[in-house]
């Protein structure tokens, strides 16, 4: 699924690698494994920790405090790290590096920054919707203040990446940041949000939403002009 998000830039790879982190490998393989029927492993570690809550007699008259517990030990999601992996163009086909503050702050190009940070964002809500039973299912996302610490060039990338992943997204930002949006390949429409002229009196009055620009391919007829 991951690699749809970069069919246009297929030197840059990426995966997804959950690593345990309170666990052995083997019980998180068993959680992991939906056709598995039995899952001995897992089993014993959920059993050892519900053992552990019902014996610790510090939680026998505090509700709060017991439910506290119950979810640091009983939170599968606790249990391992979600980590994503990118390999760069440059790299050896085996050459992954994990995508952390290291890596963001490490130069890399727009594509690579683009396809690390948001492909694995919208890995979650497209596979819930995939499960869709409607053709026309709306793929979907909003962002708040998008791209805002983010150069011209890495900001497209992101907007090329966002498309190419099937999504469609509205991203609010301040005014004159539309510039950065306006990536080749990605239809776009601005509005421009205009503050009531009339304020200070206690009443609420609705913002003007007006088109600013629209960004779009046009087609070629073969044809100079």
């Amino acid at each position: 699924m991951l690699s749809q998000g970069t069919q246009r830039a297929q030197s840059i790879k990426l995966k997804i690698r959950l690593t345990p982190t309170e666990v052995a490998d083997v019980v998180i393989a068993e959680a992991r494994n939906a056709f598995k029927e039995a899952r001995p492993n897992l089993v014993a570690e959920v059993q050892r920790r519900l053992n552990l809550l019902a014996n610790n007699t510090t939680l026998a008259d505090d509700e709060e405090a017991f439910n506290v517990e119950a979810q640091k030990l009983l939170d599968t999601r606790q249990w391992s790290a979600f980590e994503v992996l990118i390999k760069r163009r440059q790299s050896r086909d085996d050459a992954y590096e994990v995508v952390d503050d290291k890596f963001v702050q490490s130069g890399g190009s727009g594509a690579e920054k683009a396809q690390a940070m948001v492909l694995p964002l919208l890995l979650v809500p497209k596979m819930v919707l995939q499960q869709s039973n409607l053709k026309d299912t709306p793929y979907l996302v909003m962002f708040d203040e998008f791209a805002d610490k983010l150069d011209p060039e890495t900001a497209k990338s992101f907007a090329r990446t966002i498309a190419n992943f099937g999504f469609n997204f509205i991203a609010t930002m301040p005014s004159g940041a539309q510039n950065k949006i306006l990536a080749d390949g990605v239809d776009n429409i601005a509005y421009e949000v205009l503050a009531p002229a009339q304020q200070g009196d206690g009443r609420f009055h609705a913002n003007r939403v007006r088109p600013a620009l629209i960004w779009q391919k046009e087609a070629y007829d073969g044809s100079l002009s």
